[in-house]
């Protein structure tokens, strides 16, 4: 007699990504760097994306399921927005940075630089990442979830 395969997919989202944090963001892109402060980051009650908005721009999505790494670190290479952050947040950068990497493949990697509050709340919100990140699972879903994940992407 077969038994039946319960194919659990989700993992639950930790209570902190749900709430969401207030982040410093920057991009480094060809010429100068894109810098965003006080964007709010969440994540979603499924775990497909981490969403943030801030002040005056529009709200941007990250799949959760193109992220390779959350990585501790990063500064920016720009002098200025260099001077900028660290005049704001007075405490060692590269101690409450974050930097996602995510792209659909090996090759070709985005990387999003986020500035925390604290080093508590940087190492927090790596490990929850990682933990929601890490799930080959996600990635062979049903087609009923990938419809739920396009219409949580649209809303």
């Amino acid at each position: 007699m077969t038994k039946l395969y319960e194919f659990n997919w989700q993992r639950p989202v930790p209570p902190v990504l749900l709430k969401g944090c207030i982040f410093d963001r920057w991009e480094e892109e060809k010429e100068q760097a894109a810098y965003e402060p006080n964007a709010l980051f969440k994540v979603d009650e499924y775990g497909f994306f981490i969403y943030w908005k801030s002040e005056g721009r529009d709200g941007q999505a990250l799949e959760l399921s193109q992220v390779n790494d959350i990585r501790a670190g990063g500064v920016p290479k720009d002098a200025k927005l260099l001077t900028e952050l660290q005049a704001k947040h007075k405490v060692n950068l590269e101690d409450i940075s974050l930097t996602i990497c995510s792209g659909s493949d090996m090759v070709n990697i985005n990387y999003s630089h986020v500035i925390c509050p604290d080093v508590d709340t940087a190492r927090e919100w790596q490990e929850c990442l990682r933990y929601i990140t890490n799930n080959i699972k996600a990635n062979n879903v049903c087609p009923m979830t990938c419809l739920k994940k396009h219409w949580m992407k649209l809303g």
